[in-house]
C-alpha cells in the first residue's frame, strides 16, 4: 500500500496550506501510525478502558473472529510481545503505533460495539451485538481482565451500526437496543439486567441509529434517528417521563448519520453536521425549542409507527376504555395474537403502547358500551370467533369471553338504540351458504348476550365484506348498510321491534353509484336541519353526498377533486379550523389529503396537505385541548393531522458547503478542531474516491472554505487477491489519541488502522 505525500513510511508528513492563502490557521498532521487489523475490520469505537487517561480503541477483526482492544501506551513506552522485524515486500512492517493489543475470541459475528458502565463499578464494560448472535456484555474485572460474556434477553437487534447506546450518568445504568420491533431499553441494577425490558415501537425496517440527546432543554433525553430514502429522513421522538413521544419528521434528507457539532453561541441549540443526500453538500443544522413560534405549514403531522411497514392490514377503534374522560385508540394486526392500547391525554397520543394477548387473525375491533363501561368487541376471521374483552388499569384487556354465534361470523358492530344501557351487537354470519344478520341483546341477568332477532339477507349473491351503521331516516335507530366489493350494498332500516326492512332495492343510486362500495370509501355526517345521517361516498376524482329523502336515495351534492383522474378514499366532513364552518376532505391515491369543499375563500388557503402520509384505510376524529384533530389510520400505524399550531421543536440549516473538487461527491462527515483555533472544522469523505477534504469556517465571509484534501491511498496490485469495501475509508473517528488535548483522526482502511495525530502549531 502506497500513501500519498510519503516517500516512505518513515518520512515526516506535514499537511498544510499557507496562512496568506486562506483566513484560517493551517492544519498540521503527523505521518500516520499504522496498525494491521485484518481485512474489513469494523465496528470501531473508543474509550479509556484501563483508566490511565489515554484513549483506547476497540474493533471487530472479521478475519480472525477477534474482539481486538488497543490500549494506548504513554510516550516512550514500548508494547510487549511485538512481532520481530522481517522484510516482506508483500506485507511491509507497518505496526508502528503505540498500542498494547489484547484479543478476545468471538464465536459468531458482531455488527455493533458500544462501551459504558453497566455494572455501576466505575469501570467501562464492552457491549457487542449482531442479529444472529444477540447482545453480549463483557464486564470489566478488578484484575484488568474481562468477564465471560453475559447474553441479554432481547428482541433481534438491527444489523445497522449505531444500534447500541449506553446511558450511565445521573444514577442511570441503561442499555438501549434498536431491535426489529423498535427501541428496547434494558435497565441494570448492580450489574444485573432487569426484565421485562421496555419497548418503544418503530416499525420502519430502514430506520437506524440511536442518538440520545436533550434537544429541547427539559433535561430528558430525546431520540434522534434516520430513515434513509425518505424526503423527511431525519426523525426525532421527544422524551418524557414514561418514554418517548410520537415521531417528528423534519424537512431534510441526509445520507450520513448526524454528528454532534456542539452548541450554538447562546448555548440553547444543539448543533449537528451531516451530508445532504440530494445535493451532497455538507450541512450544519440546529434544533430550537420555541413555544411561541408558529409553524409555517398550514397543518401539522405527527406519525406513530405501530406495526411493520410490511403489515398487510390492521384494525382500529376508538373509545374511553380506561374511563379517564379521554378517548384512546386500540389496534390489532391479524399477524399477531394481541391487541395494542395507544394511551392518550388531553393533548393527544403519548406514544406509549400497552399490549394484551388476544385472538389471532383479528379482522375487526369496535368499542361497545356494556354495564356502564366501554369494552372491546373483537372479531377473529382466522379463529371464526366473536368475543368481548374488558379493560382494567392493572392488567390491560382481558382475553375475550366468547359470544355464541350460529355459523361463521363475517362482520360485527355495536348498535346504539337509546332504549337500554347496553349496546346491542349486530353480527353478519354465514349459515349453510346463507347470510344472516343476527341481533344480540344483553341477557336479563347481565351475564352475557343472547340472540334476539335473525334476518336472512336474500339480496346478496356473494360473500359480504363489512357492516356500516347510520341513522338514515332520522328516527334515532341504527340502520345498516351491508357492503360487498362486487355487489351493490344492501340498505336495512331498523324498526322499533329490532326487526329490519330492506329499502332502495330498485334505486339507481344504490345499484349504479354505490356498486362495489368498500368501507374505506364511505363515511357519514349528521345534517343539522333534517337530523338525518348523510353518506359521503368517494369515487374516482369526486365525493358524492347521498341522503334518504322521501323514501328514496338521492345524490344531493358532488364535490370534485382538482385531479379527477385519481381515486379518492376516506372522505371526512370536519370543522377544520373550529370556526363553525364544515369542510370536506378526502385522501388522493397519489399520496395527499385534499380539501374538496370549503366556505373559506382566503386566497392563501392550501387545498392539499402533502407530507410523508401513510395510505389510510380508516379515520377518527379526536377532540383535544388544542381543537379537533384528524387521525389517519393505516396498515402500519397512524398519523395525527391538526391545524397550524405552535410547534415546540424546529430545525434550522445554519450553513452549507459544496465541494468544487471535480468528480467528488461526499457521503460521510466528521468534525473537530483540527487546527487548534477554537472553531470546529469539518472533514468530508468521498469513500469511492478514497479522498478526505478538510473544511474551515471563514468568519469574515461567513462561509466554509476548503483548506486541504488528499487521497488516503493509491491503488496497489499487491493485495493477494483481497479487496476492501465499496467505500474506503469505511469508518472513522475524531478523538484525542495521546492526551495532548488536540483532535486527531482515526480511519479503518482495507486491512489497516490509520492514525493521524494533530501537531500543535506552537511547536516548532
Amino acid at each position: 500500500m502506497k500513501f500519498i505525500h510519503l516517500n516512505n513510511f518513515f518520512i515526516f508528513l506535514l499537511l498544510s496550506f499557507e496562512i496568506s492563502q486562506i483566513q484560517a490557521k493551517p492544519i498540521k498532521l503527523s505521518k500516520p501510525e499504522v496498525v494491521l487489523t485484518g481485512w474489513n475490520a469494523r465496528c470501531l469505537t473508543h474509550a479509556d478502558l484501563n483508566g490511565d487517561g489515554l484513549t483506547d480503541l476497540v474493533y471487530f477483526n472479521l478475519d480472525k473472529s477477534y474482539l481486538e482492544i488497543l490500549y494506548r501506551l504513554e510516550a516512550g513506552a514500548l508494547p510487549k510481545n511485538v512481532r520481530p522485524l522481517r522484510k516482506n515486500r508483500w506485507e511491509p512492517i507497518l505496526e508502528d503505533a503505540k498500542y498494547q493489543v489484547e484479543r478476545i475470541f468471538i464465536t459468531g459475528s458482531i455488527t455493533d460495539i458500544a462501551v459504558g458502565d453497566l455494572s455501576a463499578d466505575g469501570l467501562p464494560d464492552i457491549i457487542t451485538a449482531s442479529p444472529q448472535d444477540g447482545v453480549r456484555i463483557y464486564f470489566s474485572e478488578n484484575n484488568a481482565s474481562w468477564s465471560v460474556p453475559l447474553e441479554i434477553e432481547s428482541e433481534t437487534i438491527r444489523s445497522f451500526s449505531k444500534s447500541l447506546c449506553v446511558i450511565d450518568a445521573n444514577g442511570r445504568n441503561d442499555l438501549y437496543l434498536f431491535t426489529e420491533p423498535g427501541l428496547e431499553k434494558v435497565s441494570f441494577l448492580e450489574g444485573k439486567p432487569q426484565y421485562p425490558s421496555l419497548l418503544y415501537r418503530e416499525g420502519d425496517k430502514r430506520a437506524y441509529g440511536v442518538e440520545l440527546v436533550d434537544l429541547n432543554g427539559d433535561e430528558i433525553l430525546d431520540w434522534m434517528y434516520l430513515v434513509p430514502g425518505e424526503d423527511y429522513s431525519l426523525k426525532v421522538r421527544l422524551g418524557h417521563r414514561h418514554g418517548f413521544g410520537p415521531e417528528l419528521s423534519f424537512d431534510i434528507s441526509l445520507s450520513s448519520f448526524p454528528t454532534p457539532y456542539g452548541e450554538s453561541s447562546d448555548g440553547k441549540r444543539k448543533k449537528f453536521c451531516s451530508i445532504d443526500s440530494l445535493s451532497r453538500e455538507a450541512v450544519v443544522f440546529s434544533f430550537s425549542f420555541e413555544k411561541n413560534k408558529i409553524s409555517a405549514k398550514p397543518f401539522e403531522v405527527i406519525s406513530f409507527d405501530v406495526f411493520s411497514t410490511t403489515n398487510k392490514e390492521s384494525s382500529w377503534t376508538m373509545g374511553d376504555f380506561n374511563q379517564d374522560g379521554i378517548d384512546e385508540l386500540v389496534s390489532a394486526s391479524p399477524e399477531k395474537g394481541e391487541v395494542l392500547h395507544l394511551l392518550s391525554n388531553e393533548e393527544g397520543f403519548s406514544g406509549m403502547i400497552d399490549s394484551s394477548p388476544s385472538m389471532r387473525g383479528i379482522a375487526q375491533l369496535s368499542a361497545i358500551n356494556q354495564n356502564g363501561k366501554t369494552n372491546l368487541l373483537v372479531l377473529s376471521s382466522e379463529e371464526e370467533m366473536l368475543g368481548i374483552a374488558e379493560y382494567s388499569r392493572e392488567s390491560g384487556f382481558s382475553f375475550p369471553y366468547m359470544i355464541k354465534v350460529e355459523g361463521v361470523p363475517l362482520a360485527a358492530l355495536p348498535s346504539v338504540t337509546g332504549k337500554q344501557k347496553d349496546d346491542k351487537i349486530l353480527v353478519l354470519c354465514e349459515q349453510d351458504s346463507d347470510f344472516i344478520l343476527i341481533t344480540f341483546v344483553s341477557s336479563e341477568n347481565g351475564s352475557g348476550y343472547e340472540a334476539n332477532n335473525q334476518y336472512e339477507i336474500e339480496e346478496l349473491r356473494r360473500e359480504p365484506d363489512s357492516l356500516f351503521s347510520c341513522d338514515l331516516n332520522g328516527d334515532d335507530l341504527q340502520d345498516v348498510l351491508i357492503l360487498s366489493n362486487r355487489d351493490a350494498p344492501v340498505f336495512l332500516l331498523a324498526d322499533q321491534k329490532d326487526g329490519w326492512q330492506a329499502v332502495a332495492q330498485d334505486s339507481v343510486v344504490r345499484k349504479s353509484f354505490m356498486k362495489g362500495l368498500e368501507l374505506e370509501k364511505l363515511s357519514k355526517f349528521n345534517d343539522p336541519i333534517s337530523k338525518k345521517d348523510r353518506l359521503l361516498v368517494a369515487g374516482d376524482g369526486f365525493v358524492r353526498v347521498i341522503a334518504w329523502i322521501e323514501d328514496e336515495l338521492c345524490v344531493v351534492e358532488q364535490l370534485n377533486a382538482k385531479d379527477q383522474s385519481g381515486e379518492l378514499f376516506t372522505p371526512v366532513k370536519i370543522d377544520w379550523e373550529g370556526k363553525g364552518s364544515d369542510e370536506v376532505f378526502a385522501f388522493h391515491e397519489d399520496g395527499y389529503w385534499e380539501r374538496l369543499d370549503s366556505k373559506n375563500t382566503s386566497v392563501q388557503q392550501t387545498n392539499r396537505w402533502e407530507s410523508s402520509f401513510l395510505v389510510p384505510s380508516d379515520f377518527c376524529l379526536f377532540q383535544s385541548a388544542e381543537g379537533v384533530k384528524l387521525l389517519s389510520l393505516g396498515k402500519s400505524g397512524l398519523q395525527v393531522i391538526s391545524p397550524k399550531i405552535s410547534q415546540d421543536l424546529s430545525l434550522e440549516v445554519e450553513s452549507r458547503y459544496l465541494t468544487d473538487l471535480p468528480k467528488i461527491r461526499h457521503h460521510g462527515i466528521e468534525c473537530g478542531d483540527f487546527n487548534k483555533d477554537g472553531v470546529v472544522d469539518l472533514v468530508c469523505l468521498d469513500g469511492k474516491k478514497n479522498l478526505l477534504e478538510f473544511v474551515t469556517f471563514n468568519n469574515q465571509t461567513q462561509s466554509w472554505e476548503s483548506i486541504l484534501h488528499f487521497e488516503v491511498f493509491q491503488k496497489n496490485l499487491h493485495y493477494q487477491g483481497k479487496k476492501g469495501g465499496l467505500y474506503e475509508p469505511r469508518e472513522g473517528l475524531v478523538l484525542d489519541l495521546n492526551g495532548d488535548e488536540l483532535d486527531d483522526l482515526v480511519f479503518l482502511v482495507h486491512d489497516r488502522l490509520l492514525l493521524y495525530k494533530q501537531i500543535d502549531s506552537a511547536v516548532k
